[in-house]
């Protein structure tokens, strides 16, 4: 019998006339993990809100179907009974907090449960142990980092010992180190507990070889239910959706259409791969036959900085030093990315560049000026900003107003207003959303919203805040695309991520900080090139990299390659004397 039957389920939201969940018949199996995949807003949050049953308790709507959790119908059992089978880690940690300290947070729910004091202790002795908490057992949730606050939520969750765990998108807001330290504890789960596991992530790069089953999602709708390899051998659909499968399996699936692979090798991780194309005659090749594209624009002597740095200390009220003596030049057309641990100093800095903070010593200057010098309504002109968290740009009722707002306090004419939003209206994939309020959209929906807002401006240097959060892959590509077409033209882009991948496809130049200082920085080939200097700050190099960084730790002098469509270049060249 199955844990999980959903059965002819259909869900709206009171005030929308249309269904978010249309007729969804699946099930899930006591230990079996199911990935689930789609565009953003096609239901995924919806349909785990129905199984743990925050749909209907919580949140109310018109509700069609029936949903059975280990033989409770979810509608007619109370949201406390169904915490104990269902625990859910959500996209932000800090939703789901209630307790001041670690250790009261991870009592929480079973105080509420009325646990024996016994089995708290038990539990609580247990799931420290487990997921390596013992140091941080007696310190503030607020004064964590974002990695450790996630454990925290998946520590109270597991305590309870629930027969099914569900992460909605757990390492969105997460530096790599602490998406590292997540998805390594949801892989111990899956291989040690027993338990059965829903997760909804983008990165698949990282989960799909965890899943059993995958979900794809899209428009309330399952398209897709079937194992890893099925669904992404014949990856059409995929890609149709605005998706994108694993990077090894890009590579894999080219190479099995040209021949070069047997048709049934499809690998999902970079040393699977790495056991397939060992078994073929690998012919050598000298990483000089290879030219890819150039790794940053090239800076005349004579050139004047536009954004230049120097000797930049601050330190925040409470006494947080937050940068140490930052030196740097920005020049006009660059393509930069700032990458490191989260506290390491990346926001503050570029907030620097827009005024939002003072400098506690040295100076920022753009155009030639100092910061200081500038009013919040000049540099608004100048250098547009886009939030991590989309909400902190939105205050409007609509969602054309949200474009129109800051055009219009430029002073505009109406008819170049109405231009510049609907050309970022059609940029960003928002068309039909003009009279929709935006907060009753989708995270990544309203993320869209606020890049437009900033698009409008026409600013000369734009800065991405983690752009790409909470996007799916189409987003995050016609996104990017966007912005390298905008830097191509002439303007200045620097985004902040954590998305190597990305990193790697799109900026020329990368900027590691590390406690408020730069490590290093320089062209992006170079930057990643250096695997121990990266394995320190734990980066980890996109799956394209760490294929070509094998292949020369295995003696092939192959270049170091960035993307996709670079490793598949050389790995061709290597399987052609097999063929």
């Amino acid at each position: 019998m199955p844990l999980v039957e959903i059965k002819n389920l259909s869900f709206r939201y009171h005030g929308h006339e249309n269904y978010v969940l249309k007729n969804i018949n699946l099930d899930v199996h006591a230990g079996e993990f199911i990935l689930i995949i789609g565009p953003s807003g096609g239901g995924k949050s919806t349909l785990v809100n129905c199984i743990n049953g925050i749909i209907p308790h919580v949140i109310e709507g018109v509700k069609k179907g029936k949903v059975i959790v280990d033989g409770y119908d979810v509608d007619e059992t109370p949201i406390k009974e169904m915490a104990k089978i269902v625990g859910t880690v959500f996209q932000n940690p800090e939703t789901q907090f209630f307790s001041l300290s670690v250790l009261d947070e991870i009592a929480f729910a079973m105080e509420n449960l009325k646990f024996s004091r016994e089995e708290m202790e038990e539990r609580i002795n247990w799931v420290i142990q487990e997921l390596g908490l013992e140091g941080l057992l007696r310190k503030e949730v607020s004064r964590l980092s974002g990695g450790q606050k996630q454990l925290v939520a998946i520590a109270s969750v597991l305590a309870l010992q629930p027969k099914l765990l569900i992460f909605d998108e757990p390492t969105t807001n997460l530096d790599p180190q602490g998406a590292y330290e997540v998805l390594n504890i949801i892989e111990k789960i899956k291989e040690f507990y027993g338990r059965a596991i829903i997760l909804i992530e983008h990165k698949l790069d990282k989960v799909a070889p965890l899943a059993d089953r995958i979900w794809v999602i899209s428009n309330g709708e399952v398209i897709i239910d079937d194992t890893p390899q099925e669904v992404f051998k014949n990856p059409g659909k995929i890609y149709e959706l605005g998706l994108k499968p694993p990077s090894i399996v890009e590579i894999s699936i080219r190479l099995r259409n040209e021949g070069l692979i047997e048709p049934s090798e499809l690998p999902l991780t970079v040393d699977e791969f790495m056991d397939i194309i060992q078994k073929y005659n690998l012919r050598n090749v000298s990483s000089r036959d290879f030219t890819f594209t150039t790794d940053r624009i090239t800076i005349n002597s004579s050139d004047k900085p536009l954004i230049e740095v120097r000797n930049l200390w601050h330190q925040y009220p409470d006494g947080t030093v937050a940068l140490r003596g930052i030196s740097l030049d920005i020049y006009k057309g660059e393509f930069v990315g700032i990458i490191g641990p989260n506290g390491s100093g990346k926001s503050t800095l570029v907030s620097h560049f827009l005024g939002l903070l003072s400098p506690s010593h040295g100076y920022v200057k753009i155009f030639g000026r100092n910061v200081r010098e500038y009013s919040v309504s000049q540099l608004s002109k100048i250098v547009g900003f886009i939030f991590q968290n989309p909400d902190l740009m939105l205050f409007q009722t609509t969602v054309w107003n949200e474009l129109a707002f800051g055009p219009s306090n430029l002073g505009l004419p109406k008819k170049e207003i109405e231009r510049r939003v609907k050309e970022a209206l059609a940029m960003m994939r928002l068309e039909g959303f003009e009279e929709r309020h935006p907060h009753a959209l989708s995270r990544g929906q309203r993320h869209r919203v606020a890049v437009a807002s900033v698009l409008t401006m026409y600013p000369e240097i734009l800065i991405a805040d983690e752009p790409t959060t909470g996007q799916d892959y189409g987003a995050c590509r016609k996104y990017l695309d966007l912005l390298k077409k905008m830097n191509e033209a002439g303007r200045t882009i620097i985004i902040i991520s954590h998305d190597m991948s990305l990193i790697a496809e799109y900026v020329e130049r990368v900027i590691i900080m590390v406690d408020g200082r730069i490590l290093i920085d320089g062209p992006t080939r170079l930057i990643f090139e250096k695997e121990d200097l990266l394995r320190k700050v734990r980066i980890e190099p996109p799956p394209p990299t760490q294929l070509s960084l094998r292949l020369k730790d295995n003696g092939y002098d192959v270049p170091v390659c960035l993307t996709v469509d670079e490793v598949h270049t050389v790995i061709r060249s290597l399987l052609a004397a097999d063929k």
